[in-house]
């Protein structure tokens, strides 16, 4: 029924929302179901890199049957949505489509590939549900729509629903009726059928006798609803001024001319509000908010997901090469086509948890420098089209394991005579959780084994195929004396979506790993078929205080840390200050640090440019 879109903002509009993303002052680190959906729209990608908006950005066409991305992406959202009853509140926008892609409602090549496209992102705090919505904001925005506002806390059922999504073939009452019981007028019927058919078009291989193949190739013929690529109101000029050659409109099968009986149903009133591109965009804008926000009822979306000026993010007190290390990184945002400042100085502070300076009595820690990275301006056509790309600055410390951090806190300072801004969380730092339990990533590894079987806990039909099998390994300070070490291990991304993969398993001492810092080392494993395992570790103290690492991801376990240590020199003497050399990990450059007792006074690393 939908096939997609394309509109444009003028400069005062797109500044004003960027403007609003950028006001929100309620946001407070750590929020983890946030930053996943933060990191998502705006930068286009889940943590381990793999990029959603990179599939559709810029307005991508798929290369084997030149079919527009955005609008099956569009229209995969539109038809999870149509079955929603408004009466009592099932059904709705829940991502039960992954199991209803049989029906002759949801038939054709645009689906499946859909699915394929979505299945690797969803996670512990993002739905599937919540990628499906997520994909038509990015299909709109990166053919030049209106910017959808998101929100996220969809819920995903995980049985197939009713059926009832709209079909070319029925007659205009049976469409009113569909869009009546999911809650849209007469009126709004026809925006979201103009809006949802700005984009893409009809394929042979789904309707031949609407579009005949194209002669000796395999590739599907394509009879688009307008003259354009892009999400503009042409579909509704050209129907209005008689031009239009979509197939929906002029077919000679007049069963099938359904957007003719639709556009036309209140005398071509609607059609006519829709003339202007500033009407479009605003109106499209509206209805496709309404769309991806019809949820079943009692599920509670998020606030809108506004841009954050400055994200702190992948923060983490573990161990590398025998070393205990903190890792954070700082996000800033830079306008498109302007140079980063050269001069800009960004540092990291901390306080310690333990010893005579603990939560900062005495003085705290900092360290300058740090490796920068500057970020593609493709990352998320939402964040391109509101004229903002990204720096982030990425700090790798050696910490003592003994002072520990309880927070810390950044300064940036462009050295333009305005002195330092700081970034404080809303004035009480960013808090570092606990560090009795820890993930160490560089001690963990993964192995995929072919054609293996994997037996579903709590029963169910087997799984054979590419088994991915996880060692994982924690650090627990020493004197917690913990009764249970343990980890939950979730997947929810797992081809064709059955149920989550969902286990806890234990995680033992570890004798061939040495203990370190106050520190001994557990681990356990766990056999996966999905694509995005993610783990919490949790350890039970003696006193029966539970400690807890927070979905931590899996995807690294193959590759190098930031921080590889090589050739460890001391002085040997007990008291003084050692040199250490450390190497990035893909680089030739080698940075210096120096430690003189346990403070920190710098380190440098080398840029990734």
């Amino acid at each position: 029924m939908f096939a997609m879109l394309h509109s444009r903002f003028r400069s005062a509009l797109l500044l004003s929302f960027a403007v609003a993303c950028l006001a929100d002052d309620t946001y407070r680190w750590p929020s983890p179901q946030y930053d996943q959906l933060e990191a998502l729209l705006y930068e286009g990608r889940r943590g381990d890199g793999s990029s959603l908006a990179s599939l559709v950005h810029p307005c991508r066409f798929r290369p084997d049957t030149n079919a527009s991305i955005a609008a099956e992406w569009v229209r995969f959202a539109f038809h999870d949505m149509s079955t929603y009853d408004a009466s009592n509140g099932t059904g709705g926008l829940d991502g039960s489509i992954a199991y209803e892609l049989g029906r002759p409602e949801n038939f054709g090549a645009g689906f499946t590939s859909t699915l394929s496209d979505f299945e690797v992102y969803p996670n512990k705090y993002v739905s599937r549900a919540d990628i499906i919505a997520l994909g038509a904001v990015f299909g709109t925005a990166t053919c030049g729509g209106p910017i959808i506002p998101y929100r996220g806390g969809r819920v995903d059922a995980w049985t197939a629903g009713p059926g009832g999504v709209p079909e070319p073939h029925q007659d205009l009452q049976t469409h009113k009726d569909m869009f009546t019981r999911a809650g849209f007028s007469t009126a709004e019927m026809i925006q979201l059928t103009a809006c949802g058919h700005t984009l893409g078009g009809l394929r042979s291989t789904d309707f031949p006798n609407l579009v005949p193949p194209a002669p000796n190739t395999a590739v599907p013929n394509f009879a688009n609803f307008d003259t354009t690529t892009k999400f503009d109101n042409v579909v509704v000029t050209q129907y209005l001024d008689g031009t239009t050659q979509n197939p929906l409109v002029v077919s000679s099968n007049q069963t099938m001319r359904s957007d003719l009986r639709i556009f036309s149903a209140d005398s071509n009133d609607t059609m006519h509000s829709l003339a202007t591109a500033d009407a479009f965009a605003s109106t499209c804008q509206d209805i496709l908010t309404r769309m991806i926000n019809t949820v079943p009822h009692g599920v509670a979306l998020t606030n809108d997901i506004t841009l954050l000026p400055a994200k702190v993010h992948d923060v983490q007190l573990t161990f590398e090469r025998g070393v205990f290390v903190f890792k954070a990184s700082l996000r800033l945002l830079q306008v498109l086509n302007t140079p980063v400042n050269k001069q800009r100085a960004v540092k990291i502070f901390w306080c310690d948890r333990y010893g005579a300076n603990q939560d900062c009595k005495g003085n705290n820690r900092s360290s300058t420098f740090a490796s920068k990275l500057e970020e593609d301006p493709n990352l998320s056509p939402v964040t391109q089209r509101q004229g903002y790309s990204f720096v982030n600055y990425n700090f790798v410390v050696p910490v003592d394991a003994s002072k520990s951090i309880s927070k810390f806190w950044f300064e940036v300072d462009e050295n333009d005579g305005k002195g330092p801004t700081a970034y404080k969380n809303g004035g009480d730092g960013y808090p570092v959780a606990q560090d009795q339990v820890l993930f160490v990533p560089t001690l963990s590894k993964s192995v995929l084994h072919q054609n293996s079987t994997l037996h579903r806990r709590g029963g169910g039909k087997p799984i054979t195929g590419l088994v991915k099998e996880y060692t994982i390994v924690a650090a627990v300070r020493d004197g917690s004396n913990p009764s249970r070490v343990y980890m939950d291990a979730l997947d929810v991304a797992i081809s064709g979506f059955p149920s989550p993969f969902n286990t806890a398993v234990d995680l033992k001492p570890n004798s061939d790993i040495t203990p370190s810092q106050g520190y001994s080392f557990y681990s356990g494993t766990v056999m996966d078929t999905g694509f995005q395992l993610t783990v919490d570790i949790h350890s039970i103290a003696a006193d029966g205080t539970t400690y807890t690492e927070d979905f931590r991801q899996t995807a690294f376990l193959d590759n190098t840390p930031y921080l590889a240590p090589t050739n460890v020199t001391s002085s040997g003497k007990s008291s003084s200050s050692s040199s250490w050399s450390w190497r990035l990990a893909g680089d030739t450059h080698l940075a210096q640090l120096a430690v003189s007792g346990s403070v920190v006074v710098g380190v440098m690393l080398s840029t990734l440019l």
